[in-house]
């Protein structure tokens, strides 16, 4: 079964936001961001169990998965996993108070 991809808006602005972040420093950097998020986003509609999975008292949360954008690796997509669709939550950077942001998603 081929599933949708969905990119929240939390999880859209989060990726512009990193660009603009690394292109700051690194135009060329930035480039390869784009190529390698683009990339294992299309990867995880694939196949989608690969990430692993993490456990949040959030109940929207339940079955969140996560995988690192390769070359990237500090930068986390998180995903939900849907008969349907792959809705891409976030991607956030490793040293964010990840449990924290999560637990605000209502």
């Amino acid at each position: 079964m081929t599933r949708k991809i969905r990119i929240l808006p939390a999880a859209d602005r989060d990726i512009d936001e990193q660009i603009a972040y690394i292109s700051r420093e690194n135009r060329d950097a930035a480039g390869r961001y784009v190529e390698a998020a683009s990339a294992i986003l299309e990867h995880i509609v694939r196949m989608p169990v690969m990430g692993a999975t993490r456990d949040y008292r959030n109940p929207r949360l339940a079955g969140l998965r996560i995988f690192p954008v390769p070359g990237f690796d500090n930068f986390l997509v998180f995903y939900l996993v849907t008969p349907g669709t792959v809705d891409i939550v976030r991607v956030l950077h490793g040293a964010r108070d990840i449990r924290k942001i999560l637990s605000r998603l209502s």
